[in-house]
C-alpha cells in the first residue's frame, strides 16, 4: 500500500470545502444559463415555423402583455430573433439570465424563471466591444455591468 503523504490531507479537505461550498452555486447558475439557452432555441424554431402558439408559450406574461405576437410577411414573428451564432454568450445576474445571440457585440435579450421554467422576457440592452452591458433603460454614459 502506497503512503500517502502529509500535505495531501489538508490539500484534499480544502478541496472538498470548496466543493460543498461553491458547487451548489455553479450548479444553480449553469442549470439557470443552459435553460435560458434552451428555451430561445425553442424560440427560435417556432420563430422560423411562425408558430405562434408555442412562441406564446415560451413569452413572460408580462412580454406577452406589451408585445402582441405577430407573424410577419416576410417569415418569422415581428419583434423576435430568428437565428444564434456560435459564439454567442448567456451569463446569468441575480434572478435573471441574459443572452447575446451575435458574435460577443450586439442586441442582449432578457430570461426570467416563470411557472418553473426559464421564458423570453424581451431586449434587455446592448453588449459592447470589451463585454460591457448597456441596458436598455440606462443612459449612454457608462455600462450598467459587466458582462463577464
Amino acid at each position: 500500500m502506497t503512503k500517502i503523504p502529509r500535505w495531501a490531507w489538508p490539500v484534499g479537505a480544502v478541496v472538498v470545502a470548496v466543493v460543498v461550498l461553491f458547487g451548489p452555486r455553479w450548479v444553480g447558475t449553469l442549470r439557470a444559463t443552459s435553460g435560458a439557452v434552451s428555451t430561445y432555441s425553442e424560440l427560435i424554431v417556432a420563430a422560423n415555423r411562425q408558430d405562434l402558439t408555442a412562441i406564446r408559450q415560451l413569452c413572460t406574461k408580462s412580454y406577452l402583455e406589451t408585445h402582441p405576437v405577430r407573424a410577419a410577411k416576410e417569415g418569422g414573428v415581428i419583434g423576435l430573433p430568428r437565428n444564434i451564432d456560435k459564439n454567442f454568450q448567456a451569463w446569468r445576474e441575480g434572478d435573471e439570465v441574459f443572452l447575446c445571440p451575435t458574435n460577443r457585440v450586439g442586441p442582449v435579450y432578457r430570461f426570467v424563471s416563470e411557472d418553473r421554467r426559464w421564458k423570453f422576457d424581451g431586449p434587455a440592452g446592448v453588449l459592447r466591444q470589451g463585454g460591457q452591458f448597456f441596458r436598455s433603460d440606462d443612459s449612454e454614459d457608462g455600462p450598467a455591468a459587466d458582462a463577464m
